[in-house]
């Protein structure tokens, strides 16, 4: 390097600055990608194995418990006007799309109870 042109030394400063930084990066770029793949793998290897723990706390003699599942649904529709709207929607090329909307009330229940008499 030539010390005395200041032009000269200032681009091969920028040359080493710029060097520097694209080594640096393609180290990290290869550090992030193996930890991002190991994170993954251990990921994957979690949801493999989970329910081995279970598995090991079950007893073999055991029989499977009956679950039973009650749904219960009571859907209302409101009356009044507020709650049944009629809109018009013009699509592309003039056409009209109607459509009626009314509110509704729906109250839901789930019931799930173990079948202990047989056991």
């Amino acid at each position: 390097m030539f010390l005395r042109k200041k032009g000269q030394s200032t681009a091969e400063y920028a040359i080493v600055i710029g060097l520097v930084i694209a080594v640096a990066a393609g180290i990290l770029q290869v550090a992030l990608k193996g930890g991002i793949r190991q994170k993954n793998k251990k990921a994957v290897d979690f949801l493999v194995g989970a329910g081995n723990d279970v598995a090991a706390f079950s007893n073999a003699a055991s029989t499977d418990i009956q679950l039973y599942t009650q749904e219960m649904r009571d859907t209302t529709v409101l009356g009044g006007d507020a709650n049944y709207v009629d809109e018009s929607v013009m699509l592309k090329g003039g056409a009209e799309e109607r459509r009626q909307k009314q509110v509704t009330e729906t109250t839901a229940v789930s019931v799930e109870t173990i079948d202990a008499a047989g056991q």
